[in-house]
């Protein structure tokens, strides 16, 4: 679902569910290690990743398209973390010919239902042709998540 926030940038909102209790959906979104293995969606190769989850740290992924090995860096930093609870953090990218005209706002909210964990996303200040490829992405690395804790690939 998206909706507009002011004029000519949009959110994007989606809530899931998975089968694993929330510190190990949590340590999926803050654990380098773990992160690497869904992250990515099925589209990219992974080149570096660091995570530095506090307030004011910094978040960098670079990786490489696999279909044309266009390379792309994706960087933000922490605003918000309450650990098993919240993550807040901006997301910028760019690639080696062209970058996002703003950052967007990033906003993970946990919630603990014992052995499953609902997940609301926010993904604001996204600019409307934006849209359609974060809604596309978000559920590639949703189901990619997804398929990791069924099969406790992350723990």
């Amino acid at each position: 679902m998206t909706e507009t926030i002011q004029e000519g940038l949009h959110v994007y909102e989606v809530a899931r569910s998975f089968s694993a209790p929330v510190d190990v959906v949590y340590r999926a979104f803050t654990d380098s290690e773990a992160l690497s293995t869904w992250g990515l969606g099925k589209t990219y190769d992974n080149l570096a990743l660091d995570l530095d989850v506090r307030p004011g740290g910094v978040y960098f992924h670079r990786v490489r398209t696999k279909e044309d090995s266009i390379g792309w860096t994706f960087i933000g930093v922490y605003e918000e973390v309450v650990a098993n609870e919240r993550l807040v953090y901006t997301f910028d990218w760019k690639t080696d010919w062209r970058e996002a005209p703003t950052p967007s706002l990033v906003e993970l909210t946990f919630h603990d239902r014992g052995d499953t964990t609902e997940l609301e996303i926010a993904h604001s200040r996204l600019p409307e042709p934006a849209i359609a490829s974060t809604e596309t992405h978000w559920a590639e690395f949703l189901d990619l998540l997804e398929a990791r804790l069924v099969s406790k690939a992350i723990s």
